[in-house]
């Protein structure tokens, strides 16, 4: 345990050993290997609400501006921060074989942490070095085995470690071979083969995306810093010694995109557009996080200042805030699932499983399917859907909330709205077309006499589904066409987790909290579809019933009619 802790004291001797630097007397870092946690931050006494924690200077911060990086090579600064295309102009013609120089914010800080590594103890940051992690369980480094665990879940098709590959090998491996004399005769350090390059550089790249946060200044920060919880989020990852721990990190983050449906997005490259500054931030750190939490971080002008957002009681951990991330994409961008993140559990419908689902029910050819899907009045046509539980959060307390309508257990209410409108348009214009088909068919056909003068059959046929049958039966497939795509049941999970057979914050129980998730979300999906089907049905014969009645009254009333007429007016003469 020793050789786990003493690294951290020696972190913590260092950072109060900054100018400007706090440390609340009532928290200490502890050592959370037992619960899966690895390092955390916990109160050793009750901490009332708005507490200062820590405070930690901006010239503290590993960025642009506090490494001499930075003033080693220019260029890959100023093209991260310039503007003027001119001058970007200017820097090509100066030197084309180093346009790989001009860096934007992500890249850059990859390049200054490569840097500051290699340096050892010539960093000013060695003592924080030592305690970031060297191995990471975000799934860019998973086996295909582990992989597979994930199942159908969209997460496998985000993880973007080929593409990470590519912006390293043409953003910063150039940099570093045309510099190898500031990265490796400055440092003392013998020059990195390509792949071994390539290694630290995901490295680099993962730790930032676990812990980095961005250095924008707002307005309303520099007040009371009360929005910064949720203008920045909070970034972890494991500790390098133990990859099973969930360390996680704070609300202070805005290099990652909240949109989860922003399918584009792989891996930690999804983050390299992002054009606010990026740093990282000794002891902000040290905080784990959860859907559940009791702390910020807030960016001032000088420094980043922790605070208790709630009451902490003696001997709880102090957690940060990443935001409303499902376990999935907790997973993909930090490498962990929490019980409490299910709350925000989301999982994907593709728009093709739909229309594919909806022209079987209409009978379509994938040419008429398209066509309708194209003609579809949808103003903002989305694909793919996304279902999302339901929760309620305390932003202001970092508690969260059961549904207004009390039922916890509910995950879903109702199916998402575009959904069904877009389901609706779709069936609408099909339908529409069909209608024209057979009045064309209809028109160019030779009377006969089965169809009869004005082309109806005269023999009885089921009635055809309404619009709001065929909605609902394409929903219900879609749906359960999406659950199939998992191998194994929502009940068979659910009793693998709960048998305790697998380890607590390994890869599986992580994949398995995923998938999870997604399968009770698509079952309840199913229900509800199934129910609108239902639904749907019953509208159907009650319009068919009301129509029938109504034809019957017709009738009567006719033959009333004619029974009232004199009789003389009805003979024959």
């Amino acid at each position: 345990m020793d050789d786990f802790m003493q690294p951290t004291r020696a972190f913590l001797d260092w950072f109060r050993a900054w100018p400007g630097t706090t440390f609340h007397n009532d928290i200490e870092i502890v050592d959370l290997r037992a619960r899966g946690a690895g390092r955390g931050i916990v109160a050793k006494r009750d901490i009332p609400v708005d507490t200062v924690l820590f405070t930690i200077p901006r010239k503290a911060i590993i960025s642009a501006t506090t490494s001499e990086l930075a003033t080693l090579i220019p260029a890959i600064v100023q093209g991260a921060d310039c503007k003027d295309e001119d001058k970007v102009e200017d820097e090509e013609d100066e030197d084309e074989d180093l346009s790989s120089s001009r860096q934007d914010p992500w890249t850059l800080l990859i390049l200054i942490m490569i840097y500051e590594y290699l340096r050892g103890d010539q960093s000013p940051w060695k003592p924080y070095f030592d305690i970031l992690p060297a191995v990471f369980d975000t799934p860019m480094f998973w086996t295909d085995d582990e992989l597979q665990e994930l199942q159908a879940s969209p997460v496998v098709g985000r993880v973007g470690r080929a593409e990470a590959d590519e912006m390293i090998r043409t953003k910063v491996l150039p940099v570093v071979r045309a510099h190898s004399d500031v990265f490796f005769d400055k440092t003392g350090v013998t020059p990195l083969d390509d792949d071994a390059l390539l290694q630290l550089a995901h490295r680099m790249g993962s730790t930032i995306m676990a812990y980095s946060f961005s250095l924008d200044k707002d307005d309303e920060e520099e007040g009371d810093g009360n929005d910064a919880k949720t203008e920045q989020k909070d970034v972890e990852m494991k500790d390098g010694d133990d990859a099973e721990k969930e360390h996680e990190h704070g609300p202070n983050c805005d290099h990652d995109h909240d949109d989860e449906s922003d399918d584009d997005s792989t891996g930690w490259v999804e983050d390299k557009d992002d054009q606010l500054p990026l740093g990282m931030v000794p002891m902000a750190d040290m905080l784990n996080a959860d859907a559940e939490f009791n702390a910020h971080i807030a960016h001032g002008v000088d420094v980043l200042t922790a605070t208790a957002v709630r009451h902490i009681r003696a001997g709880d951990e102090i957690l940060n805030y990443y935001g409303p991330l499902s376990n999935g994409e907790l997973l993909r961008r930090y490498g962990y699932a929490t019980e409490k993140h299910a709350f925000f559990d989301a999982v994907d419908v593709p728009w093709s499983l739909l229309q594919n689902s909806l022209a079987k029910q209409l009978h379509l050819l994938p040419a008429e399917a398209a066509k309708a899907a194209t003609a579809a009045d949808v103003d903002e046509f989305e694909d793919p859907f996304m279902l999302d539980r339901e929760f309620d959060e305390d932003e202001a307390t970092g508690q969260l909330k059961a549904p207004e309508n009390g039922i916890s257990s509910t995950l879903l209410s109702e199916l998402p709205l575009t959904l069904v409108r877009q389901a609706r348009a779709f069936v609408k214009v099909a339908l529409r077309q069909q209608q024209k088909r057979r009045e064309k068919a209809l028109a160019n056909a030779p009377k006969n006499k089965q169809t009869g003068k004005n082309g109806k059959n005269s023999k009885t046929q089921t009635p055809p589904k309404t619009e709001k049958e065929l909605v609902a039966a394409g929903l219900a497939n879609a749906l359960k066409e999406r659950l199939d795509e998992y191998p194994t049941s929502l009940a068979a999970d659910s009793a693998l987790l709960e048998s305790g057979s697998v380890v607590a914050g390994s890869r599986l129980h992580s994949a398995l909290r995923v998938r999870l998730g997604e399968k009770g979300l698509l079952t309840e999906a199913i229900k509800l579809a199934k129910l609108m089907e239902l639904d749907a049905k019953d509208e159907a014969k009650a319009a068919a019933k009301a129509d029938k009645d109504a034809l019957k009254t017709k009738k009567t009333e006719r033959r009333g009619d004619d029974d009232s007429q004199p009789s003389g007016k009805r003979q024959k003469r």
